[in-house]
Protein backbone atom coordinates (compact mmCIF):
# COMPACT_ATOMS: atom_id res chain seq x y z
CA UNK A 1 0.00 0.00 0.00
CA UNK A 2 1.04 3.43 -0.55
CA UNK A 3 1.99 5.51 2.22
CA UNK A 4 0.69 9.00 1.81
CA UNK A 5 1.53 12.51 3.60
CA UNK A 6 5.64 12.08 3.68
CA UNK A 7 6.11 15.51 4.52
CA UNK A 8 4.17 14.96 7.92
CA UNK A 9 6.07 12.21 8.52
CA UNK A 10 9.37 13.74 7.75
CA UNK A 11 8.23 16.40 10.04
CA UNK A 12 7.85 14.28 12.74
CA UNK A 13 10.88 12.83 12.50
CA UNK A 14 12.74 16.41 12.44
CA UNK A 15 10.19 16.66 15.87
CA UNK A 16 11.12 13.76 17.28
CA UNK A 17 15.31 14.86 16.62
CA UNK A 18 14.71 18.11 18.07
CA UNK A 19 13.32 16.82 20.67
CA UNK A 20 16.71 14.59 21.82
CA UNK A 21 18.94 17.53 20.89
CA UNK A 22 16.60 19.44 23.23
CA UNK A 23 16.90 16.65 25.70
CA UNK A 24 21.04 16.28 25.61
CA UNK A 25 20.98 20.50 25.54
CA UNK A 26 19.22 20.33 28.98
CA UNK A 27 22.02 17.86 30.29
CA UNK A 28 24.76 19.39 28.97
CA UNK A 29 23.40 22.69 30.92
CA UNK A 30 22.99 20.95 33.74
CA UNK A 31 27.03 20.01 33.83
CA UNK A 32 28.45 22.92 32.60
CA UNK A 33 26.59 26.16 34.33
CA UNK A 34 27.71 25.27 37.37
CA UNK A 35 31.27 24.74 36.23
CA UNK A 36 31.16 27.98 34.37
CA UNK A 37 29.89 29.60 37.13
CA UNK A 38 31.72 28.48 39.85
CA UNK A 39 34.05 31.30 39.83
CA UNK A 40 32.73 34.34 38.27
CA UNK A 41 32.64 37.24 40.24
CA UNK A 42 32.73 39.14 37.21
CA UNK A 43 28.90 37.94 36.00
CA UNK A 44 27.77 38.64 39.63
CA UNK A 45 28.89 41.84 39.89
CA UNK A 46 27.15 42.48 36.61
CA UNK A 47 23.78 41.37 37.73
CA UNK A 48 24.57 43.69 40.66
CA UNK A 49 25.20 41.34 43.29
CA UNK A 50 28.19 43.47 45.26
CA UNK A 51 28.14 40.78 48.50
CA UNK A 52 28.90 38.20 47.60
CA UNK A 53 29.67 35.15 49.94
CA UNK A 54 32.35 31.77 49.17
CA UNK A 55 30.91 29.49 46.74
CA UNK A 56 28.01 31.58 45.43
CA UNK A 57 29.20 31.30 42.13
CA UNK A 58 28.76 28.01 42.38
CA UNK A 59 25.34 27.61 44.36
CA UNK A 60 24.08 29.97 41.83
CA UNK A 61 25.26 28.23 38.76
CA UNK A 62 24.17 24.76 40.10
CA UNK A 63 20.74 26.20 40.89
CA UNK A 64 20.41 27.81 37.28
CA UNK A 65 22.05 24.10 36.09
CA UNK A 66 19.25 22.74 37.11
CA UNK A 67 16.67 24.99 36.10
CA UNK A 68 17.61 25.11 32.59
CA UNK A 69 18.08 21.31 32.66
CA UNK A 70 14.28 21.07 34.03
CA UNK A 71 13.39 23.75 31.20
CA UNK A 72 15.10 21.58 28.55
CA UNK A 73 13.66 18.22 29.57
CA UNK A 74 9.88 19.73 29.54
CA UNK A 75 10.47 21.34 26.05
CA UNK A 76 12.06 18.33 24.50
CA UNK A 77 9.62 15.77 25.76
CA UNK A 78 6.83 17.86 24.37
CA UNK A 79 8.89 18.48 21.39
CA UNK A 80 9.09 14.67 21.08
CA UNK A 81 5.74 13.62 21.74
CA UNK A 82 4.37 15.93 19.09
CA UNK A 83 6.46 14.33 16.65
CA UNK A 84 4.89 11.22 18.30
CA UNK A 85 1.30 12.17 17.83
CA UNK A 86 2.15 13.25 14.47
CA UNK A 87 2.89 9.54 13.88
CA UNK A 88 0.01 8.69 15.61
CA UNK A 89 -2.26 10.18 13.65
CA UNK A 90 -0.76 8.76 10.67
CA UNK A 91 -1.28 5.80 11.30
CA UNK A 92 -4.47 6.10 12.84
CA UNK A 93 -5.16 7.35 9.28
CA UNK A 94 -3.50 4.94 7.28
CA UNK A 95 -5.50 2.14 9.13
CA UNK A 96 -8.88 3.46 9.02
CA UNK A 97 -8.26 3.72 4.89
CA UNK A 98 -7.36 0.30 4.67
CA UNK A 99 -10.30 -0.87 6.90
CA UNK A 100 -12.53 0.98 4.40
CA UNK A 101 -10.82 -0.75 1.50
CA UNK A 102 -11.61 -3.64 3.13
CA UNK A 103 -15.31 -3.51 3.95
CA UNK A 104 -15.60 -1.88 -0.14
CA UNK A 105 -13.99 -4.96 -1.18
CA UNK A 106 -16.34 -7.34 1.14
CA UNK A 107 -19.54 -5.03 -0.36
Amino acid sequence: MNRKYRGLRTIGLLLKIIGVFELFVGLFCAFVLPLALSDSHVSLFQSGIRDYYPAFGLIIGIITGVLIFLAGLVCGLLTFSLGELINVVLAIEENTRTAALKRQEQE
